[in-house]
């Protein structure tokens, strides 16, 4: 399973960051002054693609909220006003599995 982590920012923006930079992130051991004092929308998506027929994905989210100095103060379930769009989610969820390769139609 692949997990991987996005930011959705205010301006329409998203983000991709690495698990060690999400994790760093959360520990409060690295800052991103781009978000200082902003709350940005956050969304995880994992994905398992073992199975050559299927593609499985779970995706969770929360709102993160930063000090003045970019570090992450907390996370927090997203709020009826701050979800994500249906198209945002989808085109989160889409840029996650770009990578993976269509095995195209089987035809019997």
């Amino acid at each position: 399973m692949n997990v991987r982590h996005f930011v959705l920012t205010p301006e329409g923006r998203i983000h991709e960051f690495t698990a060690e930079q999400a994790a760093q992130i959360a520990a409060g051991a690295d800052r991103l002054p781009e978000f200082a004092d902003s709350r940005v929308r956050y969304l995880q998506v994992a994905v398992d693609a073992a199975n050559a027929t299927e593609i499985r994905v779970q995706t969770a989210g929360a709102n993160i909220r930063f000090d003045q100095e970019g570090k992450m103060l907390e996370a927090s379930p997203a709020s009826a006003d701050d979800a994500l769009s249906g198209f945002e989610h989808d085109a989160v969820v889409q840029w996650a599995i770009r990578d993976i390769p269509s095995a195209g139609p089987t035809f019997h």
